[in-house]
This record gives structure tokens, C-alpha cells and sequence, in this order.
């Protein structure tokens, strides 16, 4: 019999504000909440007048994030540089990427 075990992930909980680019090219601004719940994160995107619900998992340096809203979802990968976070996103069935960068408040 084997037993598997998984470190302790750390707490990267916070508010961060995001400059992204979307696969276009074009730019935007937004924020994201991130919580610590158990072993995951609860992640929550606020843009423009909306809010998007996520759940990360990962550690002090790396977070892998899905996301949805009713009519799309998506998936992100985040890594620590710094204080920042930066990274990769795509919607489900896309070809390119986007690109954010998280600067903590």
C-alpha cells in the first residue's frame, strides 16, 4: 500500500490589481480577490461591472486557476515575481493566450 502526501500549500490570499492583455492585443485593467479555503483558493476577478468566480490551487509561487461565468470559462497560470504575480489565460477552445500581471494593493 502507498500513501501519497501533499505539502502544505502556502497562503498567497489578497487583493491585487491586474493590467492584462487580451489574445487581440488589446489592453485592460481589472482586480482579483484571492482567498485561502482549505487546500484551494477561492479567486474572485472583478471587471468592469462584473465578477468572475474562480478556484486556484498551487502554493506561495505558482497558481493553476479555472474559471467560469454562465457562458464561458477559462483557465490561468500564475507565477510570483517579486510581490507580483504575472502570467497566462485562455477561454475554453481558444488558440491564443492573454497575459496578466498582479500588483498587490
Amino acid at each position: 500500500m502507498s500513501i501519497v502526501t501533499f505539502p502544505a500549500l502556502a497562503d498567497s490570499s489578497g487583493t491585487y490589481d491586474i493590467d492584462g492583455m487580451n489574445p487581440d492585443g488589446s489592453t485592460y485593467q481589472a482586480s482579483v480577490l484571492v482567498s485561502k479555503v482549505g487546500d484551494t483558493f477561492s479567486v474572485t476577478y472583478s471587471l468592469d461591472d462584473r465578477k468572475v468566480m474562480g478556484t486556484a490551487i498551487g502554493d506561495d509561487d505558482v497558481l493553476a486557476i479555472g474559471y467560469g461565468e454562465a457562458d464561458d470559462s477559462g483557465v490561468a497560470l500564475m507565477y510570483r515575481d517579486g510581490k507580483r504575480w504575472q502570467g497566462v489565460w485562455s477561454y475554453l477552445g481558444a488558440k491564443q493566450l492573454g497575459t496578466e500581471e498582479w500588483q498587490p494593493r
